[in-house]
């Protein structure tokens, strides 16, 4: 090995020379949903995958959840590598590297943690070749970009993976009824929660999503159009979108802003929800709807930080965080159900059909006014008539009611108890 890859890796592991140094300050640490479940003994021989948008948390965990396995005396020590050196990323070109590190560090039963796996030429070949070494050794990956992570990496690790998607804090792991609105302001990633200059930070993760992942990784080559792109997505998230307008105002071809729509997706920045379809000729079943999984990121895209009571978009800001919690639920408990919007050509609609089976679906409205007493909207109504369910949801600002509507009982519960609106979900969808 490289003299001065060795100094790098000891720079990057500093454990390796003093086994009493920690991979992480736990005190520090915000316990995340999937811990549970990730330190599950089932997962010790797979490859732990942990993907999600940059600045999520994927390394923070991955590094906590190595501390634990070794506190566990499951393994003795970790090797960790971050493919954004260029050195290390030459390195790991052959499964070679493996016999390399454990003579140089006399590592055994130890943690293979590979960070920001996307940026390896061929990463599904390589952690294959890795795990079919059947060596006593933990793997652990993570990445930021479904482009590459879905491509190069999960075709390769069929049964052979334990695939999670680590998102901006939720509710259910820091507790935020004192400070919703700040919350729902300035999103969740984790430095933005417990910074005091927020702005700031969110500036730099967004400055930084597109300087690596649009410019230096993904290589597009019109990052203005695409920030255009972001930008007027924030204005009508939640709103049904046209590709032919977007087409129009960005001047570039339907194709393209196709394309950078899902470059949006698969890098953790928006996400797509489709109509729920009966069997109901009425329904309108082409257009989707995106919503941004930060409304901290939403918001630096429309430069836009002023006081949730002030702000005529304060209805759709709310609208997406309560996409936002529903999307983090499903993912954190590992559930495995949709999250459709409802609209009729007669203009009836619902925002949201959290859905598991025919047998199992929610409505859910965001009415985040102060109601004075319950009211049914025209479409909430309209679904219940159509599909009967056995429960719908209006997430309201204060009020606290149930409605009963033939066989539907409508719940009203206000945003600042999301515990209940889960544990009502759950009972309905799981």
């Amino acid at each position: 090995m490289d003299i001065h890859l060795v100094n790098e890796l000891h720079q990057l592991n500093p454990w390796l020379k003093d086994p009493s140094l920690p991979l992480i300050n736990e005190s520090e640490f915000i316990p995340r949903i999937q811990l549970p479940q990730l330190l599950d003994k089932e997962w010790d021989p797979l490859w732990t995958v942990l993907t999600g948008p940059r600045r999520a948390g994927k390394t923070t965990l991955g590094k906590f959840l190595a501390q634990k396995l070794i506190e566990q005396n499951r393994f003795s020590q970790v090797l960790y590598l971050n493919c954004d050196y260029l050195s290390i990323r030459n390195w790991l070109a052959s499964p070679y590297f493996v016999s390399q590190a454990k003579e140089e560090f006399n590592l055994s039963s130890f943690i293979l943690y590979i960070d920001e796996v996307q940026r390896l030429e061929t990463p599904g070949l390589l952690l294959k070749a890795i795990i079919d070494l059947n060596l006593p050794i933990k793997h652990i990956a993570t990445g930021s970009s479904q482009l590459e992570i879905k491509s190069k990496v999960q075709e390769f690790l069929t049964g052979r993976q334990l695939e999670s998607l680590i998102l901006p804090l939720s509710h259910q792991e820091w507790r935020i009824e004192n400070r919703l609105e700040e919350t729902i302001l300035y999103g969740c990633y984790p430095q933005v929660l417990k910074s005091t200059k927020k702005e700031i930070q969110l500036n730099e993760i967004y400055n930084n999503y597109i300087n690596k992942d649009i410019i230096e990784i993904l290589k597009i080559g019109q990052p203005d159009i695409f920030q255009s792109l972001i930008t007027l997505l924030a204005h009508s998230s939640g709103q049904l979108v046209n590709y032919n307008q977007l087409a129009m105002d960005c001047k570039i071809s339907v194709t393209t802003i196709r394309n950078y729509l899902d470059i949006l997706e698969k890098t953790y920045v928006v996400e797509k929800i489709k109509p729920f379809v009966g069997n109901k000729r009425a329904e309108i079943t082409s257009n989707p709807i995106y919503y941004f999984i930060d409304n901290g990121f939403r918001n630096v895209a429309l430069r836009n930080f002023s006081a949730l009571s002030t702000r005529a978009d304060m209805g759709l800001m709310v609208e997406n965080f309560v996409f936002q919690e529903i999307y983090k639920f499903r993912a954190q408990h590992y559930l495995n159900f949709d999250i459709h919007y409802w609209r009729t050509k007669s203009g009836a609609e619902v925002d949201f059909i959290v859905y598991t089976t025919e047998d199992k679906f929610l409505p859910i409205e965001v009415k985040y006014r102060n109601l004075t007493k319950p009211t049914i909207t025209r479409g909430l109504r309209s679904f219940i008539e159509a599909y009967n369910p056995p429960a719908a949801l209006v997430i309201s600002n204060e009020l606290i009611a149930k409605v009963q509507i033939g066989d539907c009982t409508v719940h009203f519960i206000p945003l600042q108890q999301l515990t209940k609106i889960f544990d009502l979900i759950a009972v309905h969808i799981v």
